[in-house]
């Protein structure tokens, strides 16, 4: 039978996955966004606290729902994760949340310098336009999740950084813009200069593979 009293809403969960469906995951470097999920969750079941104090009072209700909110921890995290965790063996969830804090905040700064470079020295190389953007909103993804303050204009200049060889007027036009074009208009604008690349180099390999017109020889009787 589920305890009664003042976490009784707990017991009531059937699937932590339904209410926190973003696991933690190092590769993702998504701490904040799912820290902020789980916290949020915590307070609607009014168990936020054992997020926050690392002792309480003796008490069994307290322990039980300490235990539960430890549970919704180690099932919402990666499997490499709670590795680490399980390695640790916290007794209760504030323990086992402060282990996670510290995993991702610890280098913390390094990662931002590490994915802050990676964003500016970009090469377009070979793929599409599609396949750039998606990269650089990866990059931008991952470095706001660890708290790094890059505004849309350092954005657009670091995406239009590897853009000037293969789109030379597009790019030429946002960077004499004042202000700057939305990261979403750039995107927009470098779409519709491949299209029109793409068709131009279309056009001219029709031309080339069209027959010439045969040419008539005209007989002249003297």
């Amino acid at each position: 039978m589920a305890p009664s009293g003042k976490y009784d809403k707990i017991y009531t969960v059937t699937s932590v996955h339904h209410l926190i469906p973003i696991k933690l995951d190092l590769a993702k470097l998504n701490y904040t966004h799912r820290s902020t999920l789980f916290a949020t969750h915590c307070h609607r079941f009014n168990v936020h606290q054992f997020l926050e104090a690392s002792s309480y009072p003796p008490d069994e209700e307290i322990s039980k729902a300490d235990v539960v909110v430890l549970g919704w921890i180690f099932l919402t995290i990666s499997e490499t994760l709670l590795e680490r965790l399980l390695s640790l063996q916290p007794k209760t969830a504030f323990a086992a949340w402060e282990f996670l804090k510290t995993i991702f905040q610890d280098n913390k700064h390094s990662k931002i310098v590490e994915l802050t470079t990676e964003l500016r020295s970009l090469n377009i190389g070979d793929l599409t336009v599609e396949q750039y953007f998606l990269k650089v909103e990866s990059l931008f993804a991952l470095l706001t999740n660890l708290g790094s303050k890059i505004d849309e204009d350092q954005l657009v200049t670091y995406a239009i950084n590897a853009l000037s060889e293969r789109f030379p007027h597009a790019h030429h036009i946002i960077l004499h813009s004042n202000p700057f074009p939305s990261f979403d208009t750039v995107q927009f604008m470098i779409t519709l200069e491949e299209m029109q690349v793409s068709r131009k180099s279309r056009t001219n390999v029709e031309a080339s593979h069209t027959p010439s017109a045969p040419t008539t020889t005209t007989k002249v009787y003297i």
